[in-house]
């Protein structure tokens, strides 16, 4: 399993994301982000599965992506840290 920061992490889903184009395809990305195991499945910017440590936050749908990186951000920064 790739070790990532969360910067990395966050690249590589958007990129991911985004590789889906104008009508979008599923994506799967896992990882090891500063410690803690990371596992989702999404569709544009839909987190179907987001798993860290076990613990599932999936996120609404089709919502801004500037939501979904804050959404993103806040779950593996912040949340897990509790």
């Amino acid at each position: 399993m790739e070790k990532q920061t969360f910067e990395d992490f966050k690249k590589a889903v958007n990129d991911k994301r985004k590789s889906g184009g104008k009508y979008g395809k599923w994506y799967y990305h896992t990882a090891n982000v500063d410690g803690n195991i990371v596992e989702l499945k999404g569709f544009k910017t839909w987190l179907q599965i987001f798993r860290i440590n076990g613990m599932n936050y999936p996120g609404g749908m089709d919502i801004p992506v500037g939501a979904f990186n804050k959404h993103l951000e806040y779950v593996t920064t912040k949340e897990v840290t509790k």
